[in-house]
């Protein structure tokens, strides 16, 4: 099986003016070979890119939770050159990797429906359908948190933040709202859950 782990920061939270500036990744292939054996293949990726173009805006807010201000981001590459980059990549995801049969991945992430929609929209904007690269069926850990909640196996938390969950499971989170420092915890809060017998679903 196949995941891709994904994670993004934007200029704003509406995907009809906002986009990604930041898309971190981390890609899992768990497979059973001939003989029983399971391999595991993990790489990781992370994509800073300018989507400041025409209709795209910057939320001040942005600056205030990741630290980066418009100026910045408008140094990154533009995302024309970027996103093409990130497509072909997820594309090798399906195809290489020695990965066997073509295959699409399930998206995983925390709160992943925000990242989904963001991350189509920017590739709709050159022309890509992100759907793809990825199943149908996407893995959301904040669902799997609030299983664990109801089954009474995390206490009473403040708020079900990435950062507040991490920090009772005792998952290192030191540069919070940096993508890939983010999705990594998610995939060891997934993990932490998933050996307390809640499962990614």
């Amino acid at each position: 099986m196949k995941f891709l782990w994904i994670d993004t920061e934007t200029t704003g939270l509406d995907e009809n003016k906002n986009r990604p500036f930041e898309i971190a990744i981390l890609f899992v292939n768990n497979r059973k070979e001939a003989d029983g054996r399971i391999t595991h293949l993990e790489c990781e990726r992370d994509f800073y890119l300018n989507p400041m173009y025409d209709g795209i805006e910057f939320s001040p807010e942005v600056t205030t939770v990741t630290g980066y201000t418009e100026e910045e981001i408008k140094k990154f590459k533009p995302a024309a050159d970027v996103v093409p980059v990130v497509a072909e990549f997820l594309k090798d995801t399906i195809t290489q990797f020695g990965t066997g049969p073509e295959e699409k991945s399930f998206l995983c992430g925390y709160n992943v429906g925000f990242d989904y929609k963001m991350l189509k929209a920017l590739f709709k904007d050159f022309g890509i359908n992100f759907d793809d690269f990825i199943l149908d069926h996407h893995m959301d850990v904040y669902s799997q948190v609030k299983a664990a909640g109801d089954l009474r196996i995390l206490p009473y938390l403040r708020d079900r933040k990435l950062t507040t969950v991490a920090e009772h499971l005792r998952v290192n989170l030191e540069n919070a709202h940096n993508a890939l420092a983010d999705i990594k915890a998610t995939k060891e809060v997934s993990k932490s859950l998933h050996g307390k017998g809640v499962p990614l679903k």
